[in-house]
């Protein structure tokens, strides 16, 4: 049993973290905002502070301690480096959850390069420890971070990685997908337009992408807290899949044919598809899978998910 402390844990893959780590008898904190209300009952300890703000944080966790932190609200290099302060001394190790926006080149729009990246990249790719992080960069801005987020987590995981006193792991994830809780939208999108007979707009020949299903990264990030795996870790299903193989699962459940129409120009076209990329845009989840976690192939889980789905419209 563990003392763990979930910064962010009241929306999507948070909440199926939190029960997953309760399922697992361990000691569960969760820090957030105060902002949203959470079902858990007094199986948690709830703590209330801005993850952005480094006195608030550290004023909030003062006399606890955790063995583990698993960071989920950490967006920029700010956020980093107040976690980084307010845990020295109470955390045994971090875990932060990243994105596969951090491999996206279309992304790096500051002063640094994007390095040579494959379809299916390795971790070693992009080593937090060779980024730079620039807090002159306008960080408290909330519409500055949203347009640059994969800016933001690349210079998260740079500094929290080169400032915390305590070892780090970071998770990042891939497309995520699941049938609850779900807040992106991308599976109601495709649901909507495979149901209705509306147009779905694609690149040409679209690329390849990597998926994982929400109950597997909530299972991978328990696994995580847990072992003793320091830097990056991409998070994903084993294969790689088009729009056409996550459209292909939705067909058979609701019984209609997807109208993928591949254009050019699609990045300016409204109804562009979630998962539709010009080129391979993914990552292999070998390292994981060598440390002792696997993760269902795409094609099984994806279609659990589109019957469940299905179910659900007709209950």
């Amino acid at each position: 049993m563990a003392e763990i402390c979930v910064i962010g844990g009241t929306r999507f893959f948070g909440k199926i973290l939190v029960r997953e780590l309760i399922a697992q008898g361990h000691r569960v904190t969760v820090l957030t905002r105060g902002r949203a209300s959470d079902d858990f009952g007094d199986a948690v300890r709830r703590l209330t502070a801005d993850a952005n703000d480094a006195e608030g944080l550290d004023r909030a966790v003062t006399g606890t301690a955790f063995d583990v932190v698993v960071h989920q609200m950490c967006y920029t290099p700010v956020a980093a480096l107040a976690a980084a302060r307010a845990f020295e001394g109470r955390a045994g190790r971090l875990v932060m959850t990243s994105t596969i926006e951090v491999y996206n080149r279309d992304t790096f729009r500051h002063h640094q390069p994007a390095p040579p990246m494959s379809g299916l990249a390795l971790e070693s790719e992009l080593d937090p420890t060779r980024y730079d992080y620039d807090l002159s960069l306008p960080w408290h801005d909330e519409d500055f971070v949203e347009r640059n987020y994969g800016e933001g987590k690349r210079q998260a995981e740079s500094a929290l990685t080169q400032s915390a006193a305590f070892p780090v792991a970071i998770g990042r994830v891939a497309h995520v997908l699941s049938h609850r809780d779900e807040f992106t939208g991308r599976v109601q999108f495709l649901v909507d337009r495979i149901r209705e007979g509306r147009r779905i707009a694609s690149f040409r020949d679209p690329g390849r992408t990597s998926l994982v299903h929400g109950d597997d990264l909530g299972r991978f990030l328990a696994w995580l807290a847990q072992a003793d795996l320091t830097g990056p870790v991409n998070v994903c299903s084993a294969e790689p899949v088009t729009l056409y193989d996550v459209c292909a699962p939705f067909e058979v459940a609701l019984g209609r044919s997807a109208r993928i129409e591949e254009v050019d120009n699609a990045s300016d076209d409204p109804d562009l598809a979630p998962f539709s990329y010009p080129a391979d845009f993914g990552m292999s989840p070998e390292l994981a899978e060598r440390a002792g976690f696997r993760f269902p192939p795409t094609h099984e889980w994806l279609r659990a998910l589109a019957e469940a789905v299905s179910t659900e419209m007709r209950g």
